[in-house]
Protein backbone atom coordinates (compact mmCIF):
# COMPACT_ATOMS: atom_id res chain seq x y z
CA UNK A 1 0.00 0.00 0.00
CA UNK A 2 0.91 3.33 -1.05
CA UNK A 3 1.47 6.07 2.06
CA UNK A 4 0.71 9.59 0.88
CA UNK A 5 1.70 12.74 2.24
CA UNK A 6 -0.61 15.71 2.37
CA UNK A 7 -1.14 19.13 2.18
CA UNK A 8 -4.28 21.22 1.84
CA UNK A 9 -4.63 23.94 -0.98
CA UNK A 10 -5.21 27.02 0.59
CA UNK A 11 -7.57 28.22 -2.41
CA UNK A 12 -9.44 24.47 -2.47
CA UNK A 13 -10.31 23.82 1.21
CA UNK A 14 -12.08 21.39 2.81
CA UNK A 15 -15.32 23.57 4.24
CA UNK A 16 -17.50 22.07 7.08
CA UNK A 17 -19.33 24.80 8.83
CA UNK A 18 -22.07 27.54 8.76
CA UNK A 19 -20.38 29.75 10.81
CA UNK A 20 -17.33 31.83 9.99
CA UNK A 21 -14.77 33.38 12.42
CA UNK A 22 -14.37 37.20 10.37
CA UNK A 23 -16.57 39.77 10.75
CA UNK A 24 -18.79 41.20 7.43
CA UNK A 25 -16.90 43.88 6.06
CA UNK A 26 -20.16 45.10 3.55
CA UNK A 27 -22.26 47.50 4.06
CA UNK A 28 -25.76 45.32 4.09
CA UNK A 29 -26.86 44.99 7.29
CA UNK A 30 -25.09 41.58 8.16
CA UNK A 31 -26.94 37.89 9.67
CA UNK A 32 -25.68 37.52 13.13
CA UNK A 33 -23.90 34.35 13.26
CA UNK A 34 -22.70 35.16 16.74
CA UNK A 35 -24.30 32.31 18.39
CA UNK A 36 -22.22 29.47 17.91
CA UNK A 37 -22.64 25.16 19.14
CA UNK A 38 -19.82 23.20 19.50
CA UNK A 39 -19.66 19.97 17.24
CA UNK A 40 -21.32 17.04 18.35
CA UNK A 41 -18.75 14.36 20.47
CA UNK A 42 -19.23 10.80 20.17
CA UNK A 43 -21.38 10.47 22.76
CA UNK A 44 -23.81 13.67 22.21
CA UNK A 45 -26.83 11.84 21.01
CA UNK A 46 -27.86 15.15 19.48
CA UNK A 47 -24.83 13.81 16.73
CA UNK A 48 -27.23 10.54 15.77
CA UNK A 49 -25.60 7.62 14.70
CA UNK A 50 -22.02 7.37 15.33
CA UNK A 51 -20.39 5.89 12.26
CA UNK A 52 -18.82 2.22 13.49
CA UNK A 53 -14.68 1.54 13.05
CA UNK A 54 -13.51 0.09 9.76
CA UNK A 55 -13.71 0.97 6.09
CA UNK A 56 -16.82 2.95 4.80
CA UNK A 57 -15.97 3.87 1.76
CA UNK A 58 -14.30 2.28 -1.45
CA UNK A 59 -13.30 4.20 -5.13
CA UNK A 60 -11.74 2.43 -8.30
CA UNK A 61 -9.84 4.69 -10.35
CA UNK A 62 -9.40 4.80 -13.67
CA UNK A 63 -7.80 7.16 -16.49
CA UNK A 64 -9.50 9.46 -18.04
CA UNK A 65 -7.43 9.57 -21.13
CA UNK A 66 -5.10 6.49 -23.22
CA UNK A 67 -2.12 8.43 -23.24
CA UNK A 68 -1.34 7.88 -19.42
CA UNK A 69 -1.95 5.00 -17.27
CA UNK A 70 -3.49 5.49 -13.90
CA UNK A 71 -5.12 2.97 -11.33
CA UNK A 72 -5.52 2.18 -7.69
CA UNK A 73 -8.36 1.67 -4.96
CA UNK A 74 -8.75 4.69 -2.58
CA UNK A 75 -10.05 3.51 0.87
CA UNK A 76 -11.56 5.56 3.67
CA UNK A 77 -11.45 3.77 6.95
CA UNK A 78 -13.23 5.11 10.25
CA UNK A 79 -11.21 5.04 13.48
CA UNK A 80 -9.86 6.78 15.93
CA UNK A 81 -11.92 9.35 16.08
CA UNK A 82 -11.20 10.19 12.77
CA UNK A 83 -11.60 9.55 8.95
CA UNK A 84 -8.38 8.46 6.96
CA UNK A 85 -7.67 7.60 3.76
CA UNK A 86 -5.61 5.30 1.91
CA UNK A 87 -4.43 4.47 -1.60
CA UNK A 88 -3.66 0.89 -2.36
CA UNK A 89 -1.73 -0.46 -5.37
CA UNK A 90 -1.71 2.69 -7.25
CA UNK A 91 0.22 3.09 -10.67
CA UNK A 92 0.94 6.08 -12.17
CA UNK A 93 2.86 7.17 -15.70
CA UNK A 94 1.96 10.40 -15.70
CA UNK A 95 5.20 12.50 -15.82
CA UNK A 96 5.30 15.14 -12.70
CA UNK A 97 3.44 15.10 -9.59
CA UNK A 98 0.12 14.51 -9.20
CA UNK A 99 -2.54 15.13 -6.15
CA UNK A 100 -5.57 14.05 -4.76
CA UNK A 101 -9.04 15.13 -4.41
CA UNK A 102 -12.51 13.98 -2.90
CA UNK A 103 -15.04 15.88 -4.89
CA UNK A 104 -18.68 16.05 -4.34
CA UNK A 105 -19.73 15.93 -7.66
CA UNK A 106 -20.24 13.04 -10.07
CA UNK A 107 -17.56 11.36 -12.58
CA UNK A 108 -19.28 13.48 -15.98
CA UNK A 109 -18.72 16.46 -13.98
CA UNK A 110 -16.54 19.28 -15.95
CA UNK A 111 -13.90 20.95 -13.79
CA UNK A 112 -14.84 18.49 -10.39
CA UNK A 113 -11.78 19.03 -8.88
CA UNK A 114 -11.80 22.81 -9.11
CA UNK A 115 -14.40 24.07 -6.28
CA UNK A 116 -15.87 22.39 -3.06
CA UNK A 117 -13.57 19.91 -3.35
CA UNK A 118 -10.90 18.21 -0.69
CA UNK A 119 -7.41 18.04 -1.64
CA UNK A 120 -4.88 16.09 -0.29
CA UNK A 121 -1.93 17.40 -1.96
CA UNK A 122 0.75 16.11 -3.86
CA UNK A 123 1.23 12.34 -3.34
CA UNK A 124 4.28 10.75 -1.89
CA UNK A 125 5.90 7.46 -2.36
CA UNK A 126 7.79 8.11 0.86
CA UNK A 127 6.29 5.15 3.21
CA UNK A 128 7.62 7.45 6.09
CA UNK A 129 5.18 9.59 4.94
CA UNK A 130 1.75 9.86 7.16
CA UNK A 131 -1.07 8.98 5.80
CA UNK A 132 -3.63 11.17 4.54
CA UNK A 133 -6.56 12.06 6.68
CA UNK A 134 -10.05 13.58 6.04
CA UNK A 135 -10.02 15.08 10.03
CA UNK A 136 -11.99 14.42 12.95
CA UNK A 137 -15.39 13.05 12.63
CA UNK A 138 -17.20 15.54 14.60
CA UNK A 139 -15.70 18.51 12.21
CA UNK A 140 -16.68 16.55 9.45
CA UNK A 141 -20.20 16.39 10.90
CA UNK A 142 -19.92 12.32 11.41
CA UNK A 143 -20.24 11.80 7.85
CA UNK A 144 -18.57 12.52 4.83
CA UNK A 145 -19.97 10.58 2.54
CA UNK A 146 -21.28 13.97 0.78
CA UNK A 147 -18.12 13.33 -1.39
CA UNK A 148 -18.71 11.27 -4.68
CA UNK A 149 -15.76 10.92 -6.39
CA UNK A 150 -11.64 10.17 -5.76
CA UNK A 151 -10.22 12.64 -8.39
CA UNK A 152 -6.20 12.23 -9.59
CA UNK A 153 -5.50 15.76 -11.46
CA UNK A 154 -2.15 16.38 -13.18
CA UNK A 155 -0.88 19.42 -15.20
CA UNK A 156 2.02 19.24 -17.32
CA UNK A 157 4.28 22.17 -17.33
CA UNK A 158 3.22 24.76 -19.81
CA UNK A 159 -0.29 23.33 -20.82
CA UNK A 160 -3.43 24.10 -20.30
CA UNK A 161 -6.73 21.87 -19.68
CA UNK A 162 -8.57 21.75 -22.87
CA UNK A 163 -12.22 23.06 -20.78
CA UNK A 164 -10.23 25.77 -19.06
CA UNK A 165 -10.29 24.06 -15.52
CA UNK A 166 -7.62 25.30 -12.97
CA UNK A 167 -6.73 21.49 -12.64
CA UNK A 168 -7.04 18.25 -15.42
CA UNK A 169 -8.17 15.54 -13.94
CA UNK A 170 -6.47 12.20 -15.28
CA UNK A 171 -8.04 9.72 -13.36
CA UNK A 172 -11.59 9.35 -11.60
CA UNK A 173 -13.30 6.85 -9.54
CA UNK A 174 -16.73 7.01 -7.63
CA UNK A 175 -16.70 6.61 -4.18
CA UNK A 176 -18.58 3.66 -2.78
CA UNK A 177 -19.98 4.57 0.77
CA UNK A 178 -20.97 1.69 3.70
CA UNK A 179 -22.32 4.51 6.62
CA UNK A 180 -25.74 4.35 8.59
CA UNK A 181 -28.22 6.75 8.42
CA UNK A 182 -26.41 9.45 10.66
CA UNK A 183 -29.05 11.29 11.18
CA UNK A 184 -32.55 9.11 11.20
CA UNK A 185 -35.96 10.82 11.40
CA UNK A 186 -34.14 14.49 10.08
CA UNK A 187 -37.18 16.17 8.47
CA UNK A 188 -36.93 20.04 8.54
CA UNK A 189 -40.99 21.35 9.13
CA UNK A 190 -41.88 25.02 8.52
CA UNK A 191 -43.06 26.55 11.51
CA UNK A 192 -43.48 29.94 9.95
CA UNK A 193 -41.58 32.97 9.43
CA UNK A 194 -40.40 34.85 12.58
CA UNK A 195 -38.12 37.76 13.46
CA UNK A 196 -34.73 36.24 13.07
CA UNK A 197 -36.07 33.84 10.56
CA UNK A 198 -38.00 35.96 8.35
CA UNK A 199 -36.89 34.58 4.57
CA UNK A 200 -38.70 32.81 1.93
CA UNK A 201 -38.69 28.83 2.07
CA UNK A 202 -38.52 26.91 -1.51
CA UNK A 203 -40.81 23.46 -1.16
CA UNK A 204 -41.05 20.31 -3.27
CA UNK A 205 -44.47 18.28 -2.25
CA UNK A 206 -44.93 20.69 0.29
CA UNK A 207 -41.62 19.56 1.84
CA UNK A 208 -39.46 22.71 2.89
CA UNK A 209 -35.61 22.26 0.69
CA UNK A 210 -34.27 25.62 0.87
CA UNK A 211 -34.37 28.35 2.48
CA UNK A 212 -33.63 32.01 1.79
CA UNK A 213 -31.62 33.76 4.38
CA UNK A 214 -32.54 37.65 5.14
CA UNK A 215 -30.61 40.61 6.79
CA UNK A 216 -31.42 40.16 10.64
CA UNK A 217 -31.63 36.16 10.58
CA UNK A 218 -30.08 34.03 13.20
CA UNK A 219 -29.20 30.45 12.80
CA UNK A 220 -30.27 29.77 15.96
CA UNK A 221 -33.85 31.34 15.16
CA UNK A 222 -33.46 29.41 11.20
CA UNK A 223 -33.01 25.77 12.78
CA UNK A 224 -35.64 26.70 15.59
CA UNK A 225 -38.59 27.75 12.60
CA UNK A 226 -37.95 24.49 10.83
CA UNK A 227 -37.78 22.81 14.14
CA UNK A 228 -34.19 21.45 13.31
CA UNK A 229 -30.68 22.30 15.53
CA UNK A 230 -28.03 24.58 14.24
CA UNK A 231 -25.94 21.08 14.09
CA UNK A 232 -28.12 20.18 12.16
CA UNK A 233 -28.11 23.41 9.68
CA UNK A 234 -24.36 22.58 9.16
CA UNK A 235 -24.76 18.87 8.68
CA UNK A 236 -26.98 19.60 5.98
CA UNK A 237 -24.89 22.12 4.02
CA UNK A 238 -21.10 20.88 4.54
CA UNK A 239 -19.70 22.88 1.85
CA UNK A 240 -20.70 26.00 3.64
CA UNK A 241 -18.01 27.54 5.19
CA UNK A 242 -18.39 31.59 5.38
CA UNK A 243 -20.41 34.12 7.19
CA UNK A 244 -23.74 33.58 6.49
CA UNK A 245 -25.02 37.09 4.52
CA UNK A 246 -28.56 38.51 3.36
CA UNK A 247 -29.60 36.12 -0.26
CA UNK A 248 -27.76 33.00 0.65
CA UNK A 249 -29.42 29.73 0.23
CA UNK A 250 -29.35 27.16 2.81
CA UNK A 251 -30.17 23.63 2.26
CA UNK A 252 -32.84 22.01 4.54
CA UNK A 253 -32.98 17.94 2.30
CA UNK A 254 -30.53 15.22 3.51
CA UNK A 255 -31.10 13.96 -0.05
CA UNK A 256 -29.68 17.76 -1.41
CA UNK A 257 -26.65 17.45 1.15
CA UNK A 258 -23.08 18.39 -0.26
CA UNK A 259 -22.74 18.98 -4.18
CA UNK A 260 -26.61 18.60 -4.99
CA UNK A 261 -27.50 21.93 -3.22
CA UNK A 262 -24.96 23.93 -5.01
CA UNK A 263 -24.01 24.55 -8.79
CA UNK A 264 -21.21 22.53 -10.44
CA UNK A 265 -18.46 23.96 -11.78
CA UNK A 266 -19.63 23.75 -15.04
CA UNK A 267 -22.68 21.35 -16.37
Amino acid sequence: MLRLATSVLGSIALVLGLVACSPPTTETPPIDTAIQTDAPSATDDAAGVIIPDGVIGTAELTSTSGDNAISGTVVVTAGGGGFDVALEDFRSDVPGGVQLFFSPWSETTTCLADMYSFSFGNLSTDADQPGLSLGDRDAARGDPSYYLTAVITARAPGTTDPHGCVLTPRAVGTITWDVPDTRPGLLAVDTGDRFGADGATATAAGIPVSYQAVAGDTLNDIADRFGITVDDLGFLNPLTSRQLQPGDDLNLSVALRGGASVPPPWA
